[in-house]
C-alpha cells in the first residue's frame, strides 16, 4: 500500500490519528498489566496448591508418629516384637521414605540401670541372637536415663541403639518439657547428618504415660511418665515428590524454620535468609536459579504454616517470564503494533470517505443490500430462537406480525393485514383476559408487561409462549412485542417437579427401611447375642465364685474375663440405642428427654428442655423422624456450633407439631448452606419434606442458630394428658 505525501501530512497533523496512538498506548499498557496479572494468579494458584500438598504430606508423617504412640496406650506393655511389627506394617521405605527411623525411649532410673540392660541383651523376640553387647551410651552415671530401647528399621540406626537422650541438656531440657506438658515436642532446627547419606534431619517426640494413672496435673504426668515415642525424618525425602513436578519446573521453593508455634521468629518483609534454619530447596526453576538482586522480574510469596510444634515459613519464587507464555509475552506489544497499525487503517478509510464522495450512491446500494441481509438474517434467528415479534397501533387495532409469529401460531399467513382481535382469539379462553388487561396496562402507563400464557392452532393444539410488550422507544404510540415458544420449557420443568416428588418419596421410604432395618438389627443383638453373653456371664461368675480360694491365679484371669463380659456387655446395650433407643417406645416426650440427658452428659453442654403437659400420640414415622432430626441437630451444635447453651421446645401449633432448637453458637455462614458436602442439613430438610412439613433456619455469623421444624399432626390422632396417663 502506497501513500502520498498529502496523506501523510494530513495524517500527522490530524487530532484524530494521535488519538489513536494514545488509545494503542494505553492498550499497550492495559494488556501489559492484564498479562502480569495473569502471570501472578497462575503463580499464586500453583503456590497455594504447593503449601496445601506440602501441609497434607507433613502431617501424614507426623500422624505416623501419632499412631505409634497410640499403639503404646492399647495396652500396658507393648513388647520389642509389637513394636516391630507395628513398624513393618506401616512400610515406611515405601510408603513414608522421608521417616529415618521410629523409635521407642524408656525411661529408666539410675537403680535399675543394670536390670534393663540385662533385660535388653537377653531379648531374643525379633533377633534370635539378641543384642549382647548394648550398653547405654554414653557412658557415665546419672539420676535418671531416657534411653532409646527399640528402633525400627534397625537396619543404618544399630549405632543408636542405648543411646541416652537425657546425655545432651537441651535435649532433656526438651523432653522434661513434654513429659510436663503432655505436648508434642520438636528438635527445632535442622540437624545436618553426615556420612555416606547426608541429609537435612528433623526429630519429633511424644511423652508416654502409664495406662489408668490420671496425668491432669505436673506432678501426677511425672508419676506417670515411663517413656516417649519418636521419630527421625529426612527433610529431602519426606518433601520429595510431595509438591507436582510441574510446578518446580517453573517455582523455586524454600523452606525454612519459623521457631516454635508459641515463640515464632518475627515477621520481616524480606523473609527468613539465615542458611541456618534452612529446611528445604528445591531445584531451580526452569533449570536456573531465581534470580534474588532483580525482584522486578520476580514473582515471590512468603506464607507461614504450622507443623506439629513449629512454624515453617514458606517462600515460592518464580520469574515473571516462566509465569507466562510466549504468545502473551508478546502479547502487548502485538496489541501496540495492532493499535497503531488500526489507526492508520481507521484514517485511511476516514480519509477515503472524505475524498471520494463520488462512491456515494455505490455505498448505499451496498447498505441497503446488507439491510436485507440483516433483514433475512434477523427471520433466521428469529426462526431458530422460536421468536416471533408484532408491532400494534392500539388507536386503529392494527398490527404487524413477523413471519415466525406466523408460525408461531400454525400460520402461513393472513390474506389482509392482521388486527388486535385476530392476535387476540388465538391465545387461550382461559388466559385472554389476563393477556388483554395486561396490554391494556401497558398502553396505559407505559411499563413492560412480561408474562406466560397458552395459545391455540387451528388444529386445537396448545402450546406456551411468553409474551414481552412494551411502548417504543421513539414512537410511544406504537406497541412492540415478542413472543417465545416455551412447551418444551414448561414440560421440562413439569417433568422435573415429578421427577423430584418421585425422589423425595424414594428418600422417605428408604428412611423407613433403614428405621426397620435398625429395629430389626437392634432386636437381633438383644435377643441372640445379648443373651448369649449373659448365659456366657453366669458361667464365669460361677468359675470365678469356685476359683476364688483354690486357684488365686486363675481367679485373677477369671475376674479379668468376668470384667470383659461386662464391658462387651454394656457396648452392646449402647450399639442398640443407637441403632434404635428403646426409650422411643415410651413416646416421643420421654426419648427426646433421654436424648437431651446423653446430650448433656456427653458434651458438657447447658441444654434447656421446654415441653407441654401432653403428650401427643404420633405415628412411628413421625417420632422417629423429629427423634433423628433431634439427634442430628445436637451433633452439629457439638461438632460445628462452638455453643455453651441450647434450648429445645416442643409445642403444638393449630394441626401442626413444633419443635424449635436453639443455640448461642457462632450461627452458620451464607455460603456453608449452600455448600456441596453439607448433607446434614440436607437429610434433616428432606425428612421434613417427605412429611409435608416445613423447615427454617435462622441464623447470623455469630448470632447462634434457630433451627424450626414443623411436622402436621397425624389425621385422627389423639391428644392424651401425660399426667392422667
Amino acid at each position: 500500500m502506497r501513500f502520498s505525501r498529502r496523506f501523510i501530512h494530513s495524517c500527522l497533523t490530524s487530532a484524530a490519528w494521535w488519538s489513536g496512538v494514545a488509545v494503542s498506548l494505553v492498550l499497550y499498557l492495559l494488556v501489559t498489566q492484564i498479562v502480569e496479572d495473569k502471570g501472578r494468579a497462575q503463580f499464586e494458584y500453583k503456590a497455594n496448591n504447593a503449601q496445601v500438598a506440602i501441609q497434607t504430606r507433613v502431617q501424614s508423617y507426623i500422624d505416623v508418629l501419632r499412631g505409634a504412640a497410640a499403639l503404646f496406650y492399647t495396652q500396658d506393655a507393648i513388647s520389642r516384637e509389637q513394636f516391630h511389627a507395628y513398624a513393618t506394617q506401616l512400610h515406611l521405605q515405601e510408603g513414608f521414605p522421608g521417616i529415618r527411623n521410629l523409635n521407642f525411649a524408656l525411661h529408666v532410673p539410675a537403680p535399675q540401670k543394670d536390670s534393663f540392660e540385662r533385660a535388653v541383651r537377653s531379648d531374643t523376640s525379633v533377633d534370635p541372637q539378641g543384642y549382647p553387647r548394648f550398653e547405654t551410651k554414653p557412658n557415665g552415671s546419672r539420676p535418671h536415663y531416657h534411653v532409646l530401647t527399640y528402633l525400627e528399621p534397625m537396619q543404618g540406626n544399630a549405632r543408636l541403639l542405648g543411646f541416652d537422650l537425657t546425655s545432651a541438656p537441651d535435649t532433656a531440657e526438651a523432653l522434661a518439657f513434654a513429659r510436663d506438658n503432655d505436648q508434642l515436642i520438636s528438635s527445632g532446627r535442622t540437624v545436618n547428618i553426615n556420612g555416606p547419606d547426608q541429609h537435612a534431619g528433623l526429630a519429633m517426640r511424644i511423652p508416654l504415660y502409664r495406662r489408668g494413672m490420671p496425668i491432669g496435673t505436673v506432678e501426677q504426668r511425672r508419676a506417670a511418665f515411663y517413656g516417649s515415642v519418636g521419630a527421625s525424618y529426612d527433610v529431602n525425602q519426606l518433601l520429595r515428590g510431595a509438591v507436582d513436578a510441574n510446578t518446580l519446573r517453573s517455582i523455586q521453593l524454600r523452606l525454612y524454620d519459623a521457631g516454635g508455634a508459641s515463640h515464632p521468629a518475627p515477621v520481616l518483609a524480606a523473609g527468613i535468609t539465615d542458611p541456618a534454619r534452612l529446611l528445604y530447596e528445591s531445584d531451580a526453576a526452569g533449570g536456573k536459579r531465581v534470580r534474588d538482586g532483580d525482584m522486578r522480574d520476580v514473582f515471590v510469596k512468603r506464607v507461614r504454616m504450622t507443623v506439629g510444634p513449629r512454624l515453617w515459613e514458606a517462600e515460592f519464587s518464580a520469574d515473571k517470564a516462566a509465569m507466562v507464555g510466549g504468545f502473551e509475552r508478546y502479547l502487548p506489544w502485538g496489541v501496540l503494533a495492532t493499535g497503531v497499525l488500526g489507526s492508520v487503517l481507521l484514517y485511511s478509510i476516514y480519509y477515503s470517505l472524505i475524498s471520494a464522495r463520488r462512491h456515494a450512491v455505490e455505498l448505499a446500494g451496498e447498505m441497503t443490500k446488507d439491510l436485507r441481509d440483516s433483514e433475512a438474517s434477523l427471520a433466521e434467528a428469529q426462526h431458530m430462537a422460536q421468536l416471533g415479534s408484532w408491532l400494534l397501533e392500539p388507536d386503529s387495532g392494527k398490527m404487524t406480525w413477523s413471519a415466525e409469529t406466523y408460525r408461531l401460531f400454525g400460520l402461513d399467513s393472513f390474506v389482509r393485514r392482521p388486527a388486535y382481535d385476530d392476535f387476540l382469539n388465538r391465545i387461550h379462553p382461559e388466559d385472554r383476559g389476563m393477556v388483554r388487561d395486561g396490554l391494556r396496562k401497558s398502553i396505559t402507563t407505559g411499563k413492560e408487561l412480561n408474562i406466560e400464557h397458552r395459545i391455540v392452532r387451528p388444529d386445537r393444539s396448545v402450546r406456551w409462549v411468553h409474551a414481552i410488550a412494551r411502548p417504543g422507544h421513539q414512537d410511544r404510540s406504537i406497541l412492540r412485542g415478542t413472543l417465545m415458544d416455551i412447551s418444551e420449557r414448561k414440560q421440562t420443568v413439569e417433568a422435573l417437579k415429578r421427577s423430584q416428588e418421585l425422589l423425595r418419596d424414594l428418600t422417605a421410604h428408604q428412611d423407613r427401611v433403614k428405621e426397620d432395618e435398625r429395629k430389626r438389627i437392634a432386636r437381633e443383638i438383644h435377643d441372640e447375642l445379648g443373651q448369649t453373653l449373659l448365659a456366657l456371664r453366669i458361667d464365669v461368675s460361677m468359675l470365678e465364685a469356685r476359683t476364688a480360694k483354690s486357684h488365686p491365679k486363675l481367679n485373677e484371669r477369671v475376674r479379668d474375663a468376668l470384667n470383659q463380659l461386662d464391658a462387651t456387655v454394656k457396648t452392646i446395650r449402647t450399639i442398640i440405642n443407637n441403632l434404635r433407643p428403646s426409650v422411643l417406645d415410651l413416646g416421643l416426650t420421654a426419648a427426646i428427654e433421654w436424648q437431651v440427658n446423653e446430650f448433656r452428659r456427653r458434651s458438657g453442654i447447658a441444654c434447656e428442655l421446654v415441653l407441654s403437659d401432653t403428650e401427643y400420640a404420633l405415628d412411628d414415622e413421625r417420632a422417629t423422624t423429629l427423634f433423628r432430626i433431634l439427634q442430628e441437630s445436637l451433633t452439629n451444635v457439638i461438632r460445628h456450633a462452638n455453643a455453651n447453651r441450647v434450648l429445645i421446645e416442643l409445642y403444638r401449633d393449630g394441626s401442626r407439631l413444633v419443635m424449635k432448637i436453639t443455640d448461642n453458637g457462632v450461627g452458620i455462614y451464607p455460603e456453608r448452606r449452600k455448600c456441596g458436602n453439607s448433607f446434614g442439613l440436607i437429610g434433616v430438610e428432606e425428612r421434613v419434606h417427605a412429611l409435608h412439613g416445613e423447615f427454617r433456619i435462622d441464623s447470623a455469623p455469630g448470632q447462634g442458630t434457630v433451627l424450626t421444624v414443623f411436622i402436621p399432626m397425624e389425621t385422627g390422632g389423639k391428644r392424651m394428658d401425660s399426667r392422667a396417663a
